[in-house]
């Protein structure tokens, strides 16, 4: 079985992992990324559209058969964003059906309580990597004290081939397709068979970026 874990945005994660076994299944984290969104037109169903072709060529390359995907979600403070966060998850559920595969949607306060053991950041992590960079520093914190996954510090643009900021929606994406793994598909082992690359040195570091205490 191959699971398509997606987190949509403006540039969305992805995650696919393969399932194998019956009573004792395991998984392999065996391929990760970003897609970023053409949003160039000044009609958002052409994003919607670009996000779908995109998805759609991960679907027919690795045959995915179960898919994946974060709940909505609306801040009370802030508005903006909210019809891109409602109209990329609606794409993709479209997307899904189109193809005959079952979707999964996932609670966002479950999924980060069970992967770092709260679903928001402490004092502490705020402290230390500013109020909204903690959101997704956290997970990946967690990710590395308990599965020990690391994550470059760069990715590659998909435009020019040079080395870009990390896409921390990636890091999110990892861990919630364990979480749908672990949780939903009870599975008993997962791996990581991505190869981590060796990381850049940055002129001027980004601020976004995690610091790794030790390697493996």
């Amino acid at each position: 079985m191959i699971v398509l874990g997606i987190d949509p945005g403006t540039h969305t994660g992805y995650c696919l992992i393969s399932i194998t076994g019956t009573k004792k299944k395991k998984a392999d984290i065996y391929e990760y990324g970003h897609i970023d969104v053409d949003t160039s037109s000044q009609y958002e169903g052409d994003h919607n559209l670009d996000l779908m072709s995109q998805l759609q060529h991960l679907i027919y390359l690795h045959s995915v058969d179960q898919i994946c995907v974060e709940d909505y979600f609306f801040s009370k403070r802030f508005c903006n964003g909210s019809n891109v966060n409602a109209a990329f998850r609606t794409a993709i559920h479209i997307l899904a059906r189109q193809n005959d595969i079952p979707y999964t949607i996932l609670n966002i306060s479950l999924w980060k309580t069970y992967i770092a053991g709260r679903s928001t950041p402490t004092k502490a992590q705020k402290a230390k990597w500013g109020k909204e960079p903690a959101k997704k520093l956290y997970i990946q914190q967690a990710l590395w004290d308990n599965y020990r996954i690391r994550f470059p510090n760069h990715c590659i643009s998909k435009v020019t081939n040079k080395p870009i900021a990390f896409r921390l929606d990636i890091v999110d994406v990892v861990a919630q397709t364990i979480y749908f793994a672990k949780v939903i598909l009870k599975v008993d082992d997962i791996t990581i068979s991505v190869k981590c690359p060796a990381d850049i040195v940055y002129k001027k570091p980004p601020k976004k970026m995690f610091i790794y205490d030790s390697l493996r």
